[in-house]
């Protein structure tokens, strides 16, 4: 089926090469949420929102360590001229995951041997710590897999890894909710979804022969570990502070109000946000390989970032529409009237995500220009107004709904904001290295 859309003289393939592969990897993107919203209701009436809570928590602090797995080297897999210095990359970025999933496990057992006692977690979150390891190193070695792809441009097989990653994800859950198993489903379903996608990508890079295992030299890790020294600095704790973003919302609605409150938040992320970020990710994933090749050349990045802007803010519009219009009645009528609570969230939290799509799929520019340090301070604000917006919404009004609406209304001043700056720094004249 994808090959009608996607193969040889598909419906899209006589497009430009830009919109080619990012309309590859946008329908694999659409048919995994497409599983996943018409998983969705029967998920809704399975589960409780102290149980979608409870996994939202944990999975925010698996990202939250995924996203440093290798320090963020996978990202440069993309930039060498030849193979085997992506290969390099490759091998460095694999040594580092296993390093620090080696280093949680220690402070896991650390933890549960002498700290346990004075400070107890949550039954269920105790039995997960152990998986902590597990999952972060499968993320990042996802994520490397992923951006090899993207280097040989080999869009079908991501989109492909992705619709195979909702079905076992949300098959899982849906099996093992109906069989009662409880909260452990969500996780179940997480852990079985990421192993398929991770061995399907190995298994499409091992298949094509395009990666060669003769070309790994360990006397060129340390000289590329320095080349790329920025991205463990600079863009790690950048991308810490855009994840702190979301993921700290989860964490300061757990201190400030309750699980149900997270657990409501948590659907509404899974309808609204993440939907859209893994379109979204499609999208910056081939903006940033076309950016990277057309900065080498010193070509001007400033049509292909307009392009991206309209193409992000076309995909977006429609549920920034429809979330204003009826959030609430559309999230009773689908999920259950126990869940109206969420689309109340989604509906305040519509233009942020509208604003905050259109930033993700350009976040990467500064990355490719040479501003990440830059950026890295402009990430600060957006941290400050995010934790100012909800700290005064929990502590002076108590209230978790102006809390979101004064998050919606300062983020989205910040999106705005960002997106002009990037327009500013890829005129030009304007890019320098930091």
């Amino acid at each position: 089926m994808l090959k009608k859309f996607i193969g040889p003289g598909s419906l899209i393939s006589n497009r430009s090469p830009f919109i080619q592969n990012t309309l590859k990897l946008v329908l694999g993107s659409g048919i995994a949420q497409v599983i996943t919203f018409l998983v969705s209701p029967v998920l809704t009436r399975l589960y409780t929102p102290a149980d979608l809570g409870l996994f939202t928590f944990f999975i925010s602090i698996v990202g939250l360590f995924a996203l440093i797995a290798t320090l963020r080297y996978e990202i440069a897999v993309i930039f060498p001229k030849e193979d085997k210095d992506a290969v390099n990359i490759i091998s460095l970025s694999v040594i580092i995951a296993l390093g620090l999933s080696f280093l949680l496990l220690i402070l896991i057992i650390l933890y549960r041997f002498f700290l346990s006692g004075q400070l107890p977690l949550n039954p269920v979150l105790s039995q997960w710590l152990y998986l902590l390891p597990v999952l972060v190193f499968f993320l990042g070695l996802g994520n490397i897999f992923q951006n090899w792809l993207i280097r040989k441009k080999e869009y079908r097989f991501l989109s492909a890894g992705k619709i195979i990653n909702s079905l076992g994800n949300n098959l899982t859950t849906l099996f093992l909710g109906l069989i009662g198993i409880g909260t452990w489903g969500l996780l179940i379903g997480n852990l079985t979804g990421t192993f398929l996608f991770v061995f399907f990508l190995g298994f499409c890079i091992y298949r094509s022969g395009q990666f060669r295992k003769n070309e790994f030299d360990h006397t060129s890790l340390k000289p590329i570990a320095r080349k790329y020294k920025d991205l463990p600095t600079s863009n790690t704790l950048q991308s810490i502070l855009e994840t702190s973003q979301n993921y700290g919302i989860i964490y300061l609605a757990k201190i400030f109000f309750s699980s149900s409150v997270v657990g409501f938040y948590a659907l509404s992320l899974r309808i609204l946000q993440a939907p859209l970020w893994l379109i979204g990710s499609s999208i910056s994933q081939v903006y940033m390989k076309e950016a990277a090749e057309r900065f080498n050349k010193n070509e001007n990045l400033e049509k292909l970032l307009t392009k991206t802007i309209k193409l992000s803010g076309l995909v977006a519009l429609p549920m920034l529409i429809v979330l204003l219009a009826g959030g609430p009645w559309i999230f009773a009528f689908i999920f259950g009237s126990a869940w109206r609570e969420a689309g109340v969230y989604a509906q305040i939290l519509a233009p942020w995500m509208f604003f905050d799509f259109i930033r993700y799929c350009i976040a990467q520019s500064p990355l490719v220009v040479g501003r990440t340090r830059s950026m890295f301070y402009i990430s600060i604000i957006g941290n400050v107004l995010m934790i100012a917006c909800f700290c005064i919404g929990g502590w002076v009004f108590r209230d978790v709904k102006t809390g979101f609406l004064l998050l919606s209304v300062f983020m989205s001043m910040y999106a705005i904001g960002v997106i002009i700056w990037i327009r500013a720094i890829v005129k030009p004249g304007k890019q320098i290295i930091e």
